[in-house]
């Protein structure tokens, strides 16, 4: 009996459950990779109003820029809902006036009709009203057909004088928007008032209808038409319904949604009506990307409308103006990293929809030159295919999650890999190393529990464990080759270094597996969700690191079975009169740290330099993915440099190689913990840096074994 309960058979049992739990990993993988696989068409909508703009500064009309286009690539155009403010701006004459300013002009009422006037005098208006005026029939008929299609007279009201129209539109407080305030001071200098000025209303803002001609124009260009509409929360009883009658007066069936402003149509009051919409049309809806890159714009009841109509969705890019400047920059003559922009989002952040808009050269000044413009998007096109991608209509995505007994399972795998690694580390072979595996199997209920949470803390258990995992593994065989007297030749450590190079990433692997199970839902590739414990994920393995150099290469006992016995290393650590070197060593720790954690995302100030942007742009554009710097230059030639290190008996080098090491076990695992990315790239990636990183390793043995026994002769002849 003793023998069945012996621990080196809890530790086999444990083994072979994780094995099993690593299984289902790979199948759910493989699942998620089949999935990403359907979604290969890329859209790419131009911005009619940018659009409209930029064949301003050209000496080429709208419609021939349409038409160019269209023939790159380019789907759809995006047509923005018509405001009073964006008529004013396309030359129409209209004339506005604010409630609250009139009384500022002493002859306000002769250009008033006379029961406006009275309404005013009579505070019948309030001073967050817009009064609206045009002598031209057509407009003021636009304006009102489109008022009455959204709103009621809650909303506006007409008056008419001599043939001269006013519309009253009916504001609140919320409504107007006002300038900075400007301080008035006495001639002593001294601050006496503070005055605002009403520059903006709402109202302004709120739709009125589409232009005929710019949806004529893109549809003669063979451009598939996409209205925006613009939601008033205010009122909203009948945008809806507004929105379906203007689609079908233009011909137009809705396949996209694109929300416009803070929120979606029909906010607060008629989303259900809106979602009904939606969801009878199988239209798509569009979560467009921030400005940092990471997760989508924040927009009222968008989330709760993928949710309800099944994730159908597409992520979308839209080029800010930071991006539409990059032209000519590290070293191109063109617009080639705005190229590797819209390529990046494309391939490496799940982007199926590009809003197009025209490029800058300067800081305000529009790119005309066609050719450019041909060669990015003919470029664009060629590099996408090798993805086996093309432009076309944006095919949304679909629903995708594991259930919670998968999850369980996956759960399970994690936590006895969390128990093995502990137990290793600290090399506990009694019974509480066998009560903590007992105790990993009741992980197999945390999904029943709480699913998000226990989705969160087992993929940032599974990295950090696997991480750890793999340190535990290569300094393991690091050290027994310090302690041999055997050495190796410089054939044997190149083999010796790329054999543990091999086993310590897989182990890394293993770890990313169950993260992307984990985590493989529709929501965390949509970026609705996001794993936040990826800074966690890289900080802790360095930790484990330094808790494996003290336990392992400092305490000569290695059959300790008690932990107390175990961590007296670290106590006689902090007795220590402590050498220069660990000192050395720590300050590089800590400098490592700050640098790979303050760089980990968009939203770090610290920036790669321009030179090795130019190299990674190098890469990206002759590789199907581009590996990371930090793996194939400095961690997996660090490892090749320990293990060379270790067999000649040099222990700074040794650990400080060691601790540049661990920067590649953690890597391999965050490249996979970027959910949004598809599966097929992170596997690539990791494979090319692997591969890189043993002929780079290889060439840096050749290198310091010169080097040292350069140093060897020079202190023979001093000797």
């Amino acid at each position: 009996m003793k023998k069945i309960f012996n621990y080196n058979n809890f530790n086999k049992v444990a083994i072979i459950l994780i094995v099993l739990s690593l299984v289902v990993g790979f199948y759910t993988a493989f699942q998620r990779i089949s999935f990403e696989s359907n979604y290969k068409t890329v859209e790419i909508s131009m911005d009619f109003e940018e659009t409209e703009k930029f064949a301003n500064q050209t000496d080429s009309d709208i419609k021939f820029w349409l038409d160019k286009f269209s023939e790159l690539g380019t789907e759809s155009v995006v047509i923005q809902e018509e405001t009073i403010n964006s008529l004013i701006k396309d030359g129409k004459k209209i004339k506005t006036y604010f409630v609250s300013e009139l009384s500022k002009d002493l002859n306000w009422e002769a250009d008033m009709p006379t029961r406006l006037v009275h309404d005013i005098e009579n505070n019948k208006l309030s001073a967050n009203d817009v009064i609206v005026t045009t002598k031209d029939k057509e407009v003021f008929d636009y304006i009102v057909k489109g008022l009455k299609l959204r709103y009621t007279s809650e909303i506006y009201d007409v008056y008419e004088d001599n043939g001269v129209k006013f519309i009253v539109l009916k504001g609140i407080v919320d409504d107007v928007y006002y300038s900075s305030s400007a301080t008035i001071y006495n001639v002593f200098g001294k601050s006496v008032a503070s005055i605002k000025k009403v520059v903006d209303s709402r109202l302004l803002n709120i739709g009125i209808g589409y232009s005929e001609e710019k949806i004529n124009l893109a549809k003669d260009s063979n451009l598939d038409v996409i209205l925006r509409p613009i939601n008033y929360p205010r009122f909203t009883g009948n945008l809806v319904e507004a929105y379906q009658s203007e689609n079908e007066k233009y011909g137009i069936i809705p396949r996209v949604y694109l929300a416009y402003g803070k929120e979606i149509l029909g906010y607060p009051e008629n989303t259900d009506e809106f979602k009904e919409f939606v969801k009878e049309n199988n239209i798509s809806s569009v979560l467009v990307e921030t400005g940092t890159q990471r997760e989508n714009l924040k927009q009222k009841g968008l989330n709760e409308l993928v949710e309800d109509t099944n994730y159908e969705t597409v992520r979308a890019f839209t080029m800010w103006d930071w991006i539409r400047q990059k032209y000519q920059v590290y070293g191109y003559n063109g617009a080639e990293e705005i190229e590797n922009s819209l390529y990046r989002a494309v391939t490496e952040r799940n982007i199926r929809f590009i809003l197009f808009k025209p490029f800058f050269e300067g800081s305000n000044k529009y790119l005309t030159d066609v050719d450019e413009y041909e060669r990015t998007f003919n470029s664009l096109s060629d590099r996408l295919d090798a993805h086996d991608m093309s432009f076309g209509k944006a095919n949304p995505i679909t629903d995708f999650h594991v259930g919670n007994l998968r999850l369980g399972i996956l759960c399970v795998g994690v936590a006895l890999a969390s128990v093995f690694l502990f137990n290793s580390v600290f090399k506990i072979k009694n019974l509480f190393g066998k009560i903590l595996y007992l105790l990993a199997l009741c992980s197999f209920f945390a999904p029943f529990v709480s699913r998000n949470l226990s989705s969160t803390l087992f993929a940032l258990l599974a990295a950090i464990a696997f991480s750890g995992l793999a340190i535990y593994y290569f300094m393991s065989m690091i050290k027994k080759i310090k302690t041999s007297n055997k050495n190796l030749g410089t054939l044997q450590v190149i083999l010796k270094s790329t054999i543990i190079l091999v086993v310590t990433s897989l182990l890394s692997l293993f770890g990313a597996i169950f993260i992307v199970s984990i985590l493989a839902d529709v929501k965390y590739m949509l970026e609705l969700d996001i794993f936040r414990g990826v800074k966690a994920a890289q900080l802790m393995p360095i930790l484990i690191f330094l808790l494996i150099l003290i336990i392992q290469f400092i305490n000569n006992n290695s059959k300790n079975n008690n932990l107390r016995k175990t961590l007296s290393p670290i106590k006689k650590l902090l007795d220590a009169n402590i050498k220069v070197y660990y000192i050395i060593l720590a300050g590089i720790l800590m400098v490592i740290g700050y640098v790979y954690i303050a760089r980990t995302g968009h939203e770090t100030n610290v920036q790669p330099s321009e030179l090795e942007l130019i190299i990674r742009n190098f890469l990206e554009n002759v590789l199907i993915a581009r590996p990371r710097t930090k793996e194939f230059l400095i961690a997996f030639p660090a490892l090749f440099a320990a293990v060379f290190a270790a067999n000649k008996k040099i222990p700074f080098l040794t650990e400080v190689s060691m601790l540049l090491a661990v920067i590649g076990t953690s890597s391999i695992i965050n490249t996979f913990c970027h959910i949004r990315t598809p599966l097929y790239l992170s596997i690539d990636r990791t494979f090319i840096s692997i591969g890189f990183g043993i002929i780079i390793g290889c060439i840096a043995i050749i290198i310091l074994n010169g080097i040292y026994k350069i140093y060897t002769k020079v202190q023979e002849r001093l000797n």
